[in-house]
């Protein structure tokens, strides 16, 4: 039985409600990059923990801090999600400092199969920070600007 956990991005889990569906849909079915695990044995998901965000210089403490969390539980592997492989300029940094304290753990760089990676990354760019449509912001209603849905 592998034990594995899942790290994601934390943009894309706290800014962008991201649930880990597929991830967690690709586990269950190993596919992607948990075809790895062998079909008739067991897997188990000892628990999922998001990146610290976009880091300051106190990154790699940070960061270790929560996978930590997941290690003490002696996780065989963590995954990181797509989100992260596709989106985090400092990902090498993370795999170099969580290697370094926990050599044991296999540190696999996706989740599910990616889509088009130059297309996703720029559709979270623009969920994150919206061109077409701009979102309002508590300054609006301060400002009287707020503008509220249609009320038939």
């Amino acid at each position: 039985m592998a034990r594995i956990g899942i790290m994601s991005c934390s943009n894309c889990t706290q800014e962008l409600s991201c649930p880990a569906v597929v991830c967690l849909a690709d586990m269950r079915k190993r596919k992607g990059f948990f075809d790895r695990y062998p079909k008739e044995e067991p897997l188990d998901l000892i628990g999922m923990i998001s990146c610290t965000g976009c880091p300051t210089l106190a990154a790699p403490e940070k960061i270790m801090r929560k996978v930590r969390s997941l290690a003490e539980f002696k996780i065989d592997a963590l995954h990181f999600s797509y989100c992260i492989t596709a989106l985090c300029p400092f990902i090498n940094r993370y795999k170099e400092v969580i290697q370094k304290e926990y050599p044991e753990i296999e540190l696999i760089m996706g989740t599910h199969t990616p889509p088009n990676k130059k297309g996703f990354q720029e559709d979270i760019k623009e969920l994150l920070c919206p061109t077409v449509i701009v979102p309002q912001t508590l300054g609006d209603l301060v400002k009287g600007k707020l503008k509220r849905p249609n009320k038939n």
